[in-house]
């Protein structure tokens, strides 16, 4: 069996026969780069099959997630959360992910690519189960990306004309989760000089279950790229004895840095290292640059409740850092600006969350985040 990347094939691997070889080293996933061993030994042997095999297992959905075992059951597959049954689930969908362009095909398969790429094929719509819970009454095909869509809250993907969009929602009486996602991604555009981010949107729609809010967001991947979540290139890193922080704040700086400085004015506590990430190019396997921003359904949801959050840990790093000192030690590496007259405008439009703008506007004066004329 191959893991491919686009139609590339990059390693070999026969769990039965405990073999693993790579084929190309440079563009191997980062969580499995210095991280194959030579099999001198029964040790290193057994080493390769497991990194592999956790590799597979990280490309699938758990069944924690909000309506998964709904999803499971389209699918029928078993509802076992072991390494071993979620490794099988991965190689029935063939690991087609929205996010990357790696994928696995059968040795004697005769399949490319463009076969398999959700991105550009026509997605089977289940999105009634993934959002509502639905139980689905017929199956579909495995090769679609809600089997390897991560994250807790209840999501989906649909197509809307010819591009790929996400539909988010939560379970609160008021959908509070998703509205302060919106909030929080109109916020972002209050600040120039900033990494990128995804811009997200509400509607209403119309499930098996009834009327539900929703968010939305295009799909930020594309064919050239492949998006690396960062705490593959923490171990990566770790492995190569390189410092995260240091490689990154060389590598882009400003854009880094402006991470939980950012994540601090907004009270994201959910920044962890799925969250955030870098895009690596498909041809060269390198890191070329930073993902954008996303993911902000946690962000002022305690400015919403009225609790202070700002000493909450952070899980940028894995540390026992908080958000507020993350925040002031990446701050000199910082050089966002504020946009006083648009987050006023906002303001204007959402007097309803009066109480969030004012806290919000407290930390970025706390933070001295300089305006812009």
């Amino acid at each position: 069996m191959y893991l491919m990347l686009k139609d590339v094939k990059i390693l070999y691997f026969d769990f039965e026969d405990f073999v693993v070889e790579v084929i190309d080293n440079d563009r191997l996933p980062f969580c499995l780069r210095s991280d194959i061993r030579e099999p001198g030994s029964p040790k290193d042997i057994l080493h390769n099959v497991q990194a592999v095999k956790n590799y597979l297992s990280s490309r699938v959905l758990s069944l924690s997630r909000d309506n998964a075992k709904q999803i499971y059951a389209a699918f029928q597959i078993p509802q076992i959360d072991s390494i071993d049954n979620r490794v099988n689930i991965c190689i029935k969908c063939k690991g087609v992910s929205i996010q990357d362009s790696y994928w696995v095909r059968e040795e004697s398969e005769e399949i490319c690519w463009n076969n398999v790429n959700i991105r550009q094929n026509r997605l089977r719509d289940i999105i009634n189960v993934s959002l509502s819970g639905f139980s689905p009454t017929i199956t579909t095909s495995t090769i679609c990306p809600e089997l390897t869509t991560k994250g807790l809250f209840r999501k989906g993907w649909i197509h809307l004309g010819s591009e790929l969009y996400m539909l988010k929602s939560d379970r609160t009486n008021n959908y509070i989760n998703t509205k302060m996602e919106i909030l929080a991604s109109d916020m972002l555009g209050c600040f120039e000089n900033k990494i990128d981010y995804v811009s997200y949107v509400g509607d209403i729609k119309e499930t098996a279950d009834g009327t539900e809010f929703i968010s939305i967001c295009k799909n930020f991947t594309n064919e050239e790229y492949s998006f690396v979540e960062a705490w593959e290139v923490i171990e990566y890193d770790r492995r190569c004895n390189i410092d995260f922080r240091t490689y990154c704040l060389q590598r882009w700086g400003n854009q880094f840095a402006c991470i939980p400085v950012l994540d601090y004015i907004i009270i994201n506590t959910d920044r962890h290292t799925q969250n955030y990430g870098f895009f690596m190019n498909n041809d060269t396997g390198k890191l070329e640059k930073m993902a954008p921003l996303f993911d902000y359904n946690c962000a002022l949801v305690a400015d919403f409740f009225q609790r202070d959050a700002r000493d909450s840990l952070s899980q940028m790093f894995n540390t026992a850092e908080t958000l507020r000192e993350l925040a002031y030690k990446f701050k000199p590496y910082s050089s966002i600006r504020f946009r006083e007259d648009k987050f006023v405008r906002l303001l204007n439009d959402n007097k309803e969350y009066e109480h969030i703008f004012d806290q919000v506007y407290q930390r970025i004066q706390e933070l001295q985040i300089s305006g812009v004329s």
